[in-house]
């Protein structure tokens, strides 16, 4: 097979030898549409461009950085399940492309702020993804300011628009409220993510909506903030079960939370399914496998996380940020049958 070369990708194209030249380069002289339909021939002949002297005469790095939140501490060990999830998915929207996926580790806020300046300031990635988005996020105002193309997993409070891809929490939080509310339950928590993650507020609101429209009035004592880890989960349940009134429906933000409920039931004598009802969100078709199998609402999070990849690309070909933006609904997976509570309210 004859070498592909920007005569051969013109010839098929039908574009001038130029314009094709230019397309490769990323030049913004060619329309968006053209550049990718090029660039797809490119590909599929087999052109190597020369990477390094790209660099060179465009002064960009060619590669996506990716913001890693992983903690030290050891009780949190379900943390990478997601993230590596999510770095597939990203790596598979970007082949094709001219674009490496370069990996960063940062421990809380301040590392995460750091490590976008120094990637800003050394010009060490064209563009970031991130996720954990917060109420008045400094990381979403500094690249904002910056004019440094991002993408968030999760939708943010900025008032300016930016690329998101966020599963839908509100909805989520408020079905599953629904659901055990229609079987007569009337003690139901929530066990949430910590109160400044914009989708805890989206959670909450979802629940108090759905508990409002019931005529049930809003408890905050039955409402648990914490890391979304197991451990977080079991400190959970036993405070939550040390009420005179105790729940008798439990929702959980993760798999991770539900695994440490399940955990602490089981340890504590109190059957799930029977003297209380558990319902995970965010799920990522793990809990299948927990005992007893609690009914979940499934995030397809091989999609979202391919939808990160092609929004960033999309973001850096300059395409309007209102225009790249995608909010998607969980679909509920029935693992356990609809139980009433114990006593139900009359």
């Amino acid at each position: 097979m004859a070498r592909a070369t920007i005569k051969s990708i013109a010839k098929q194209t039908g574009y001038s030898v130029g314009t094709v030249s230019n397309a490769l380069r990323g030049e913004d002289s060619v329309k968006r549409e053209t550049r990718e339909e090029i660039q797809k021939v490119a590909v599929e002949q087999g052109y190597k461009v020369n990477l390094a002297g790209l660099k060179l005469r465009t002064n960009k790095s060619y590669r996506i950085a990716v913001l890693v939140g992983l903690s030290t501490d050891a009780t949190e060990e379900w943390e990478g399940v997601e993230f590596t999830r999510i770095v597939a998915g990203i790596s598979t929207a970007l082949q094709g492309s001219r674009y490496e996926l370069s990996v960063c580790s940062v421990a809380d806020l301040d590392d995460a702020m750091a490590a976008l300046r120094t990637i800003v300031q050394e010009r060490s990635a064209d563009g970031v993804i991130f996720s954990g988005t917060r109420r008045s996020d400094p990381r979403i105002a500094y690249l904002q300011n910056q004019n440094f193309p991002f993408v968030t997993y999760g939708m943010s409070d900025s008032s300016e628009p930016h690329p998101y891809v966020d599963f839908d929490s509100e909805s989520a939080a408020h079905d599953a409220t629904e659901r055990l509310l229609r079987l007569g339950h009337r003690w139901i928590a929530l066990v949430n993510p910590p109160a400044e993650l914009v989708y805890a507020g989206q959670r909450q609101t979802g629940y108090a909506a759905a508990l409002q429209t019931a005529g049930v009035p809003v408890q905050p004592e039955l409402i648990y903030n914490g890391p979304t880890t197991a451990q977080s989960g079991q400190e959970a349940f036993r405070s939550l079960m040390q009420r005179k009134d105790r729940p008798t429906g439990i929702i959980c933000a993760n798999e991770a939370m539900t695994l440490g409920v399940l955990s602490a039931a089981a340890e504590d004598g109190i059957r799930v399914g029977r003297d209380v009802v558990v319902i995970s969100t965010d799920d990522l078709q793990l809990s299948k496998y927990f005992v007893p199998a609690p009914s979940a609402y499934y995030v397809p999070i091989d999609e979202t996380s391919r939808l990160l990849g092609a929004f960033m690309l999309k973001s850096l070909d300059g395409v309007d940020p209102s225009e790249i933006q995608k909010k998607i609904r969980a679909t509920l997976i029935e693992r356990q049958p609809d139980t009433p509570p114990p006593n139900p309210a009359i």
